[in-house]
């Protein structure tokens, strides 16, 4: 499976648990079409505009990922969050995102209350907060590390066709 469509389930991930989602979306569209797919959805996905209605945006999604036979339908917000975070998680191991910035995002968006593999992330924040220049820094990188060896086997029933 093409990193396009990886993209395109965090998209449909970031869509469900209501994170913008617009900008992801079509530029996962655009690569798909880079790598050689090709589908009426995913060529409208790939020229929409960033100001497209919400609603719109999420049949288009699906529509583009069913043309690359991934079925997303049925994933439900507690998925979706773990997907999401697995795609901010590494983005942060390459070094995209802080790891400041992707353990507060996990604790507004995760949460307390969200999806359990995720609840180390989460906690990191509370780690930071807590820190905030007095005792030992959160090793942030081992959490991250740790919460996507847990994730794995959960993300893998999305990435297959």
């Amino acid at each position: 499976m093409g990193s396009a469509t990886l993209a395109l389930i965090a998209a449909r991930a970031s869509w469900i648990i209501r994170q913008d989602a617009t900008a992801a979306a079509i530029s996962a569209a655009t690569n798909a079409l880079v790598e050689g797919h090709d589908g009426q959805a995913l060529r409208e996905l790939a020229g929409a505009s960033l100001h497209i209605n919400v609603f719109e945006l999420g049949v288009l999604i699906d529509d583009a990922l069913k043309e690359l036979d991934v079925a997303t339908g049925d994933m439900t917000k507690d998925d979706a969050q773990l997907v999401a975070a697995y795609h901010y998680a590494s983005r942060a191991i390459k070094g995209i995102l802080p790891l400041r910035d992707l353990a507060s995002w996990a604790h507004r968006v995760v949460g307390h209350e969200g999806h359990l593999i995720a609840q180390e992330l989460v906690d990191l924040d509370d780690a930071y907060d807590a820190y905030d220049g007095w005792g030992g820094e959160p090793d942030a990188m081992q959490v991250v590390i740790r919460f996507m060896d847990a994730a794995e086997p959960e993300i893998q029933k999305w990435m297959r066709p």
